[in-house]
């Protein structure tokens, strides 16, 4: 029986109701769109006891980067786009150069960096310790930022 039925919603043609057409190109507002870096290892000085002060310490971030109208999804070109390499090497940068004690400094760091540095509207760090307590895999923090919205401009 319900091969039958099937074969008839297959067969019956297809009723459109007056007014609801779906047009061919519905327009379509842009959100903002996700870069994402995830497991990114450095090593880095970081740490409030002494002991983790002498030698780097292992960090792995995660990283999601905003973007408000990436132009780069239409025009297909790097040059609209945010280089992932880049991002990469700035974080591998400041992690080299770290003199903050706290994950979360670090972590503020890197937002404020990334957002001078990049055309994002938004950044989402994670930062953990991997091994530092036998009950946990890692520690760490997470934080998400926003560019400040200029007076006049689109955010």
């Amino acid at each position: 029986m319900a091969m039958k039925l099937d074969r008839v919603a297959a067969a019956a043609p297809a009723r459109r109701r007056p007014g609801l057409a779906v047009p061919a190109a519905a327009p379509v507002e842009p959100c903002e769109d996700t870069i994402f870096l995830r497991g990114i290892r450095v090593e880095a000085l970081i740490g409030v006891y002494e002991h983790e002060r002498h030698a780097p310490q292992p960090l792995v971030i995660d990283l999601e980067l905003g973007l408000q109208h990436a132009r780069c999804c239409a025009s297909d070109d790097l040059r609209d786009a945010v280089d992932y390499g880049q991002v990469l090497a700035a974080v591998r940068r400041l992690a080299q150069v770290n003199q903050a004690v706290l994950l979360e400094a670090f972590a503020q760091n890197v937002a404020d960096a990334l957002l001078a540095g990049f055309e994002l509207s938004s950044v989402a760090i994670s930062v953990s310790k991997p091994a530092i307590f036998d009950a946990a895999d890692s520690v760490g923090v997470s934080i998400r930022r926003r560019r400040a919205s200029i007076a006049g401009a689109p955010a």
